[in-house]
């Protein structure tokens, strides 16, 4: 019997009993993503973001955010951070749950959209589908997402993830087009590519 992964619980109790946001938030899988979001706030003039996904704020240090909220579905995540980042004041935290999260109908919005590493590891379809949702319309301009590109049609071999065909589910958000998309160039660490979209309307 296949086992359902409480994926909230598992980072609430991971982060509790010391652990950290895994392999790819540390080493040359972090410098590759912070270059990738770096480069997109200086090409496109990003003064505040929001990111889906915190973490332990350590992928964050290497990433030079103008005005940051970090958001996390683990409340020990967003402890974590806010004990490690809590002198610097361009930086906010605050717990996300996909299900009651209404930033996005008070008109929480940045100029970019962050989501680094996270989706695939959401099995539940309804939190997908609001979490992909969140991501997208609380940005006025740019997406940056971070993940598997699949098909959704491969076995299922870890429990801990849940392969999707992305790009069609992106395809369903006709307010925005995918700009670039960037191969993972470290394919025997990580599965997981970039996708950059736009708001149509940001676009000159």
């Amino acid at each position: 019997m296949q086992m359902t992964f409480d994926y909230i619980n598992y980072w609430e109790q991971t982060y509790k009993t010391g652990g950290n946001s895994g392999s790819g938030s540390y080493g040359v899988l972090a410098e590759f993503k912070a270059a990738v979001v770096n480069a997109y706030i200086e090409r496109y003039n990003v003064n505040e973001v929001i990111e889906f996904g915190c973490g332990d704020g350590h992928q964050l240090g290497l990433i030079n955010y103008p005005q940051y909220i970090g958001l996390d579905i683990s409340s020990e995540s967003v402890r974590i951070c806010q004990e490690k980042y809590g002198d610097d004041q361009t930086k906010a935290f605050a717990t996300y749950h996909p299900l009651t999260w209404t930033g996005d109908q008070q008109g929480m919005q940045a100029d970019m959209t962050v989501c680094l590493d996270v989706l695939y590891h959401i099995i539940d379809e309804s939190h997908f589908q609001a979490t992909l949702s969140h991501v997208l319309n609380t940005s006025r301009d740019v997406v940056v997402i971070y993940s598997k590109l699949d098909t959704g049609e491969d076995e299922q071999v870890i429990y801990t993830i849940k392969d999707r065909d992305l790009l069609s589910r992106l395809a369903q958000f006709s307010d925005f087009q995918i700009v670039e998309r960037i191969p993972q160039v470290y394919p025997d660490h990580s599965s997981a590519s970039f996708v950059i979209l736009r708001r149509k309307s940001a676009i000159a």
